[in-house]
């Protein structure tokens, strides 16, 4: 339930996590500041002292401390202190900015108040120094939604004093007029949980709904950019980058109608910083923009700050109407959209996974919404293509494998991943079997068989769910491919085959009913006999995250299994043939 918004007040949100040097330096200017505000602050699991300063602080205002033990998002969390502001207007300012300027608050205040039309202001945001230099007046665009900062490492001038128009204004001081921000849905939290660009796609979404954005330079903050953190432990610049890239898809029309930038007017300008003395910082613009190193300001990695959890990453799941794999058991998983035409698996999926997104195209949701991997749990050959030319990794059910020569190709040449979801393929018990034939303990292999009975899916068709995973169980333990497979018996609910795996012949039987997973070699030595039992987790799902984190390329890529996926289309045209 939202309190009442009390018309005039100003509610600070402010979100914080350890660096109390800054909080404590950010909040002491605060209380110099005039006008009617309270102070929301939301302490994302702090744990070097927060939490006493902000017991014992006084600062002259109404303040209210969300406390949290986890580490969460920047968009979710302020979504939770916006939630707790009683202002008609939210003023989210970051905990490393100083408010030097003691009307800051009420002059953007009485912006919005003059201007019915206003859904949000800003102030210019200067670098903290001796020396001026500007670091943000006001976020701007071209036509074709490339953003940047204007006035980026130059000294402030009577351009940078005005006030004008803007695309868009950065979250480290940004005003809100609350009721706007509750139309609009606040936050979108999918940009979680490294926050960048979402403070463009909130001004965006204000923007489309008829509300203007207006930059107001006769008011300055001093910023300590680049020192927000979290337990994440990303590569700051490969995520503004796929951020963007969603920014450019959801907004294409709102930049092309302006207010429009020239490229050179939003250069990124590099600036080195020396933050060693808070009273004292220092900070210069590189000569030589061509030395500064990629990841120099905001960009620079979070690794080195990191506390030991995984790195978190955000999943899309396309094809709900299929079984989705469980990703819930993969710490660290956050399912942020997913995608189906039919409402009726649509919703529900979305609601059981929390997710924020939930669209009936799947190649959009992919272009929209940003995450590092993609689930494509049924046919969307579209969906996968987009995801693997954006770079994301695609994890690829069975069922969801239908132009197999288009998705192979785009496999090779776009510079994402693609596996498939073959649950068995890093069984330990199979694997060891595979290393036991290598090393002769069967002698020379001259037959094998093998086994397959799972329950009843419905619907499926037995070999497209079951022969997967029963031929490659083959190739993994013989270390050789299957060439072919000629049905001897078909049922709807079994089918025998003899298969081919370079020079040995053996049978493959699967089928529904009580689950086994047997796999017996016939050699010159002695016999082997695998009987497996079902992982908890599959191992191409675990597999999958973990190329999401930057592990290596998964067991079960499709470029290397695409060859088994054609046997199986094969087989499987076949077996209908001989049902018929």
């Amino acid at each position: 339930m939202h309190p009442t918004p009390v018309p005039g007040l100003v509610s600070v949100v402010m979100l914080v996590r350890n660096r109390l040097e800054y909080t404590r330096r950010a909040l002491a200017s605060l209380a110099r500041a005039s006008g009617d505000f309270e102070v929301v602050v939301v302490d994302n699991g702090s744990r070097d002292g927060t939490a006493e300063h902000l017991a014992a602080v006084d600062l002259g205002h109404p303040l209210t401390v969300l406390r949290h033990e986890d580490d969460r998002g920047g968009s979710e969390r302020r979504n939770t202190g916006a939630a707790a502001a009683r202002g008609e207007y939210l003023f989210f300012l970051d905990n490393d900015v100083l408010v030097d300027d003691p009307r800051v608050v009420e002059v953007l205040a009485a912006e919005l108040a003059a201007d019915p039309g206003l859904g949000a202001v800003s102030p210019l945001l200067l670098y903290p120094g001796e020396v001026e230099l500007v670091q943000c007046a006001g976020g701007g665009s071209t036509v074709d939604g490339r953003i940047g900062a204007v006035g980026r490492g130059r000294p402030p001038g009577p351009e940078h004093r005005e006030h004008r128009e803007q695309t868009w204004a950065p979250t480290a001081a940004l005003m809100v007029r609350h009721s706007s921000f509750r139309r609009v849905g606040g936050f979108d939290e999918a940009f979680d949980p490294v926050s960048l660009c979402e403070d463009v796609d909130l001004c965006c979404r204000l923007r489309a709904g008829g509300e203007r954005l207006r930059y107001v330079g006769s008011v300055a903050v001093r910023h300590f950019e680049g020192t927000t953190f979290n337990h994440v432990g990303h590569d700051k610049l490969p995520i503004w980058k796929r951020h963007t890239r969603v920014i450019r898809s959801r907004w294409a029309g709102l930049f092309a109608r302006g207010p429009a930038h020239p490229p050179a007017a939003l250069e990124w300008v590099p600036v080195r910083k020396d933050y060693s003395d808070l009273d004292r910082p220092r900070v210069a613009v590189l000569d030589d923009a061509a030395e500064a190193p990629a990841d120099l300001s905001f960009f620079a990695s979070d690794r080195v700050l990191a506390t030991p959890e995984p790195a978190d990453v955000r999943v899309l799941v396309v094809g709900t109407a299929a079984a989705v794999p469980d990703l819930g058991a993969v710490p660290g998983v956050r399912v942020v959209g997913v995608a189906d035409s039919d409402l009726r698996s649509l919703l529900p999926t979305a609601r059981a996974h929390g997710a924020p997104w939930a669209l009936r195209d799947g190649a959009r949701l992919v272009e929209e919404v940003p995450a590092e991997g993609v689930v494509v749990c049924g046919p969307d050959t579209a969906a996968v293509v987009t995801a693997l030319r954006r770079g994301l990794h695609v994890l690829l059910a069975k069922q969801a494998v239908d132009d197999l020569a288009s998705l192979v190709g785009a496999a090779r040449a776009a510079p994402g991943r693609c596996s498939v979801d073959l649950p068995w393929a890093h069984h330990p018990e199979l694997i060891a079997a595979g290393k036991a034939v290598t090393e002769g303990g069967a002698g020379v292999p001259r037959g094998f068989e093998v086994r397959l009975v799972r329950p009843e899916v419905p619907g499926a068709d037995v070999v497209a769910e079951l022969g997967p995973d029963a031929l490659d169980a083959v190739e993994r333990v013989l270390g050789v491919p299957v060439t072919g497979v000629r049905a001897v018996e078909a049922t709807p609910d079994l089918v025998r085959a003899e298969a081919v795996a370079g020079e040995v012949t053996g049978t493959v039987e699967i089928g529904w009913g009580e689950p086994r997973f047997r796999i017996a070699v016939a050699g010159t030595g002695d016999d082997l006999v695998v009987d497996l039992v079902a992982p908890s987790v599959s191992g191409a799902c675990a597999d999958f995250v973990g190329a999401l984190r930057g592990g290596p390329a998964p067991l079960t890529e499709l470029t290397a299994v695409g060859g088994l996926l054609g046997v199986v289309s094969a087989w499987r045209s076949e077996t209908g043939r001989a049902r018929g």
